[in-house]
């Protein structure tokens, strides 16, 4: 004898599809900027690994690679779009998307930023739920709350 499955409960109440947690790879010389912006990203459910040294945050793309790089592009150590180059020229990093954060907001940086490569610009210092909703953006989504 058939017995029908019991139906579905509305989407509404049905358990959220795990998601597994993106990584964001946070690169910034500004110790305080990547404590910031650690905890937010940390607070949205990414899995954050921090650098302050442009050249290891480098070498951490190639060796894990990340869903996304979030770039500061002042560094005293390297110049962070001869950084961002490298991660488009690298086969192993090409396809991360790059969210670039600078202080200098002029229409220049911005336009340089793109043509190496950078997915999006935000101008330092920004709000935490801007640079939290971008990331989603970035990477296709939804915004954990």
């Amino acid at each position: 004898m058939y017995v029908a499955p019991a139906p579905l409960p509305p989407p509404h109440l049905r358990p959220a599809p795990a998601v597994t947690p993106a990584t964001v790879l946070l690169l910034d010389s500004n110790e305080d900027s990547l404590l910031i912006y650690t905890a937010v990203l940390r607070h949205y459910g990414y899995v954050v690994v921090p650098s302050a040294d442009c050249r290891d945050g480098l070498e951490l793309a190639r060796q894990e690679p990340a869903d996304l790089v979030v770039l500061e592009l002042s560094f005293r150590d390297a110049p962070a779009w001869e950084v961002a180059a490298a991660l488009k020229a690298d086969p192993a990093t090409a396809s991360i998307p790059i969210l670039a954060l600078s202080t200098v907001a002029d229409p220049g940086s911005r336009a340089r930023a793109l043509a190496v490569g950078v997915a999006s610009f935000l101008v330092k210092p920004c709000a935490p739920l801007e640079l939290a909703a971008e990331a989603a953006r970035l990477l296709g989504r939804p915004l954990a709350s």
